[in-house]
């Protein structure tokens, strides 16, 4: 069962951990970066950059988007927490049920519309 849904004011960090996530001759995610049925992400209001990027052994860079544009694209943001870090408050799944053509296209819309957040 999924947990509730993250309110559509609120932003998510995603961490960008490999190369081809990232486009870097346009300094933007990729549609990799999002192209999942399933993908993690922290609340902004819960965490910080920095110490979102501290979570992974190499963050090459991290984004941000907002979780309602993200559900207005088919990307719902549900406050769960991740059963291998319990810890982390900050945590939160994003779903994604379209079929897999459908889901990336708009995963290159959500990647387009990500904020590089400086770390």
């Amino acid at each position: 069962m999924q947990g509730p849904p993250v309110p559509d004011v609120e932003d998510a960090y995603r961490a960008i951990l490999t190369p081809t996530h990232w486009v870097a001759d346009k300094n933007r995610p990729s549609s990799a970066a999002f192209d999942d049925e399933v993908f993690s992400v922290d609340l902004k209001s819960r965490t910080t950059p920095q110490a979102t990027a501290a979570r992974f052994r190499m963050t090459l860079n991290l984004v941000e988007f907002n979780c309602g544009e993200a559900r207005v694209l088919g990307f719902d943001t549900r406050d769960e927490r991740d059963q291998i870090v319990p810890d982390n408050l900050a945590h939160a799944h994003v779903y994604c049920d379209l079929g897999s053509s459908q889901r990336k296209k708009q995963a290159k819309k959500l990647a387009l519309a990500c904020k590089v957040v400086p770390l």
